[in-house]
């Protein structure tokens, strides 16, 4: 395994977003040693049978599409989540840090209607173009903090040939990687390294006002 390749679903960034966007971003590790380190876990990790098909709230890798509907309405009844910018994501408010983060995320799902994918964008409330103290790099420690509670610790630092940091831990078939998008985003992807992309993505939308996650066959 030479080169790894990320299929990074983008969510598109919120301050004018007008529905979620899947963009598969390419990302190759040009650094020999980062490159020798990084393929020798995920070959570890894949060889050593072990499945971690959690992925947050409960929701897991081969979740069908419609149980992940119905999921995320029962969440929303429970309080816990709402509807994400424009109703394209769903949204957990993250309030136990210095400053409160939305997370907001939808998966992508294979050729069965199973989740392989799930994509998520972190930013700060208060986030302002002028307020540097809430940028995405200031940001990254605190996504990096929560992703460690969660999943524990042990992500590896890897440089992209852009220049981009890019932190990634995995966990028997349960890949994470996480990155700075922009000024304003933290962008992570948590991904069934078993699991094929669909040959051809569906892009879900939502129904009138509704939710994208209130489907009218959920």
């Amino acid at each position: 395994m030479l080169q790894q390749i990320f299929f990074f679903v983008g969510l598109s960034t919120f301050t004018t977003m007008k529905k979620l966007l899947f963009i598969f971003s390419l990302v190759a590790f040009f650094t020999a040693a980062c490159r020798s380190d990084y393929d020798k876990m995920v070959r570890r990790e894949l060889a050593s049978g072990v499945r971690n098909d959690s992925i947050f709230l409960d929701m897991h890798f081969g979740m069908q599409r419609n149980d992940f509907y119905r999921h995320c309405l029962q969440l929303n009844q429970q309080g816990l989540v709402t509807n994400g910018p424009e109703n394209n994501t769903v949204l957990l408010v993250i309030d136990d840090y210095k400053h409160p983060i939305d997370m907001n995320f939808y998966p992508a799902f294979d050729d069965k209607d199973q989740i392989y994918l799930m994509g998520v964008v972190f930013y700060y409330q208060a986030w302002a173009p002028w307020n540097k103290v809430l940028f995405g790099e200031k940001l990254m420690p605190d996504v990096l903090n929560l992703l460690e509670r969660w999943y524990g610790p042990g992500f590896m630092e890897l440089t992209s040939p852009e220049g981009k940091k890019i932190w990634v831990k995995v966990n028997g078939n349960r890949h994470i990687m996480a990155i700075v998008q922009n000024e304003k985003n933290v962008r992570v992807e948590i991904k069934d390294l078993t699991r094929k992309a669909p040959e051809k993505p569906i892009i879900d939308k939502p129904s009138g006002n509704r939710p994208i996650w209130e489907q009218p066959n959920s």
